[in-house]
């Protein structure tokens, strides 16, 4: 699986906790190549993370790289599907990049459709195990395409979830909108909008991505 630049940017955006997190605990939905998970250690050094995947192939491979990182203690792999993991606690920061294609056509390859398509885990499953595992002050972030915000934001009352915080992306001024990060709590909030732009007219990185990438790029 890619790194993706959105996926880059929703990692960069993770809340932060004061004293770097100490105590906290956080649960990354669907690892997958890890990059969230690390992107999140980053951020919150004293924090302490649990990775779910399901695919066990992708699991050995986020191990690996957990592993070789100056955050593998930190950071713990676990090879469960998502709708019969027990948590056994509550965490104060809940991450997902959730597959993004439900009721689209499908990749004959199963490991692709687990990845993209919405074969393992729903939307509407996703918000009610959250509800069951969040801290009641904390935050479930969520990436998806800008056409699911409506559907998002209403599945996620139906749950008890309430939006914090919209921030929309798109690829280039010229572009529309085509990614949604949302914040969600258990406490009501008046929700906030923000807006990215990934690259500029020249096609070059805009201050507002570099400047938030500027802390896991060697080059940007």
């Amino acid at each position: 699986m890619k790194v993706t630049t959105d996926g880059c940017l929703f990692g960069a955006l993770q809340p932060q906790f004061p004293e770097e997190g100490k105590g906290k605990k956080i649960m990354d939905i669907g690892t997958g190549t890890g990059l969230l998970s690390l992107m999140t250690a980053q951020l919150n050094p004293k924090a302490q993370i649990t990775a779910i995947e399901i695919e066990p192939a992708t699991a050995r491979e986020a191990f690996e790289t957990f592993s070789a990182s100056p955050f593998k203690e930190q950071i713990e792999v676990v090879e469960e599907d998502i709708l019969v993991y027990n948590a056994g606690s509550l965490f104060h920061l809940i991450i997902c990049n959730p597959p993004f294609y439900e009721w689209q056509l499908k990749s004959p390859d199963k490991n692709r459709n687990k990845a993209h398509h919405s074969t393992t885990l729903q939307l509407n499953q996703l918000f009610a195990l959250v509800t069951n595992w969040l801290e009641e002050e904390g935050i479930l972030t969520l990436l998806l395409p800008f056409y699911r915000e409506e559907e998002a934001l209403k599945l996620g009352l139906e749950h008890g979830l309430f939006c914090e915080k919209i921030i929309r992306v798109r690829q280039t001024p010229r572009h529309e909108f085509f990614r949604i990060i949302l914040y969600l709590g258990k406490q009501p909030a008046t929700k906030m909008m923000e807006e990215i732009t990934i690259r500029n007219e020249n096609n070059a990185y805009t201050p507002a991505f570099q400047d938030l990438l500027r802390p896991f790029y060697l080059n940007i």
